[in-house]
């Protein structure tokens, strides 16, 4: 009752930026130096749980909010991507996280920076994956982390995500990924996600190896990177990534 009624008397941007405050506040009992994010360079004693069907511990930086999957993004960009870079990168970032977002809008390897989603409560600009406001050759890089699933339809988003990147550009997309076959799961009801699937009633399917024949299919060509699996265990450790083996990022090049 109580929680109906606070969602009735706030909008969902008041409810977004009240969510930050209490975990800013919530970040000044946890002061340390256990752990640490790449993305906003903050440390802390512990992370924060995260999951609605499944809680996980230890898992959100109470700083920025990054998860692992953003942490392990921020850190191949820093590794793969900024040290081969010539000229600074036109950037659109799909679905945004906070450190992320703003460790990229201060990157001096970024000319310009582009937030946006499709709900325009928690993105700069409003924007549909499937129909993009942005003129074709727009932008050198494109991150678009655990989006595509929950897209009905998916291949409109990789059609445009291949028009709006320049040739030769890249695109970051991370997903976890299953088996070598995608599943769709459009046909599941919500309740059987939940129960059966151990997923969120957004997803409509889970991805196989076989994204990638997928995505060339739109002029992406890519390969699974499990990035993690690079990574010196010290860090793992540090940046609380030891469960985050299955968020891979699959590395695109406009062709």
């Amino acid at each position: 009752m109580i929680k109906k009624l606070y969602r009735q008397l706030t909008s969902e941007k008041q409810r977004i930026a009240l969510h930050y405050a209490l975990y800013k506040a919530a970040s000044i009992w946890l002061k340390g130096n256990r752990y640490e994010c790449c993305c906003c360079g903050k440390s802390a004693r512990r992370f924060l749980p995260h999951g609605d069907v499944i809680v996980r511990k230890n898992i959100k930086c109470p700083h920025c909010l990054s998860l692992e999957r953003t942490r392990i993004l921020c850190m191949y960009i820093q590794n793969e991507i900024f040290p081969h870079v010539t000229e600074p990168l036109r950037v659109l970032d799909f679905a945004p996280v906070k450190g992320l977002k703003e460790f990229l809008k201060n990157a001096p390897q970024v000319a310009s920076y582009i937030d946006a989603d499709i709900n325009p409560n928690v993105a700069t600009y409003q924007a549909d994956i499937t129909q993009m406001p942005y003129e074709d050759n727009s932008f050198d890089l494109l991150l678009c982390s655990h989006v595509l699933y929950c897209v009905p339809e998916d291949r409109k988003g990789m059609q445009e995500i291949h028009r709006v990147l320049r040739p030769g550009g890249r695109a970051l997309i991370v997903e976890e990924i299953e088996g070598e076959t995608t599943r769709d799961l459009q046909h599941v009801s919500p309740q059987e996600l939940r129960e059966v699937y151990k997923e969120d009633t957004t997803t409509c399917r889970i991805y196989g190896h076989d994204l990638v024949d997928i995505l060339s299919e739109y002029g992406l060509k890519g390969q699974i990177i499990p990035y993690v699996k690079q990574l010196p265990p010290e860090f793992i450790e540090k940046e609380c990534l030891t469960n985050a083996f299955e968020a891979d990022i699959v590395d695109c090049i406009n062709t």
